[in-house]
């Protein structure tokens, strides 16, 4: 009788410990694609079968390589453990990069809170707002402070707020998904060539990797810029509107130039050109001249 009861004792502490420990919503995440029924491109499915079947949360490199600040880059004494919840949506997580990483670029085309919701990691208040805070942890303390990917974190003035991250990979990711490296470079080197007889076809000249991963940052700044101006016109961006249109037209087209110069690097407004660069600060003038005359906190 004591021996049953001792049985039982342990066995109600054993549930009470493994429900402690299952403090989170999803604790088993899985990367389901949007589209389940669209083919990706051979490599990419390649990338995603390694991502899946090699489990990268458990490769070796996580317990020799120093891991740097997401933001100041500077070397963390203090490494983050990684517990079995972490470890299974960094899994997630990098699966769903492998599936969304464009070749040549190497961006990857979702936001923090399409990777979240795809990899089952949103969680949600009583009033129905999403939270991505488990996908933000497990990207910016680990994935990316290990060296895996790498975040743009910039600041737009113009708008006043930040623009969506945007999500590089780097060589180091491969190695977590134990993937051929060189596989990767001849797919890309064959992409590129392909892009290229496009803009041939079209009348342009060829472009460079450089040239590439430029303007993929042009227009994932554009469309952020867009979005934010035409849907999401807060206080702080309506006020910084109407500043602009009190100003002198000429004296606004200064600042917007200034605003740019913070975002771009000197190589990538050598590379963009007068015309282009004049393009866009053309385009920012007016945008934000109509969220000006536009009706405060409306979109």
């Amino acid at each position: 009788m004591v021996d049953n009861l001792s049985f039982f004792t342990a066995s109600q502490a054993k549930t009470r410990t493994s429900k402690a420990h299952c403090y989170v919503n999803n604790p088993y995440p899985c990367y389901r694609p949007p589209k389940e029924n669209v083919k990706p491109p051979r490599i990419i499915y390649a990338m995603r079968q390694a991502a899946r079947m090699n489990a990268p949360s458990r490769h070796p490199i996580w317990r020799v390589a120093p891991r740097y600040h997401p933001i100041t880059h500077s070397v963390l004494n203090n490494q983050r453990a990684m517990n079995s919840h972490r470890a299974r949506a960094i899994d997630a997580i990098i699966e769903c990069l492998a599936a969304h990483v464009n070749i040549v670029t190497g961006k990857v085309y979702m936001s923090l809170a399409q990777i979240s919701d795809a990899c089952g990691l949103t969680t949600y208040n009583t009033e129905g707002k999403p939270c991505y805070s488990r996908t933000s942890r497990a990207i910016n303390e680990h994935l990316e402070a290990l060296g895996a990917i790498f975040c743009d974190r910039i600041w737009d003035k113009t708008t006043g707020s930040y623009i969506p991250n945007m999500i590089w990979v780097t060589k180091l990711f491969f190695v977590l998904i134990d993937y051929e490296y060189g596989k990767y470079l001849s797919a890309q080197k064959q992409q590129l060539s392909w892009e290229n007889q496009k803009l041939r076809k079209a009348g342009e000249g060829p472009i460079t990797l450089t040239e590439a991963r430029r303007r993929a940052k042009a227009e994932h700044i554009r469309r952020a810029f867009v979005y934010r101006t035409q849907k999401l016109a807060w206080n702080k961006q309506y006020r910084r509107a109407r500043k602009l249109e009190a100003m002198d037209e000429r004296k606004a087209r200064g600042s917007i130039l200034q605003d740019l110069v913070k975002i771009y690097r000197v190589e990538e407004l050598g590379a963009m050109g007068y015309i282009e660069l004049n393009r866009m600060i053309t385009h920012r003038y007016h945008a934000m001249c109509k969220l000006a005359s536009s009706t405060s906190g409306t979109g």
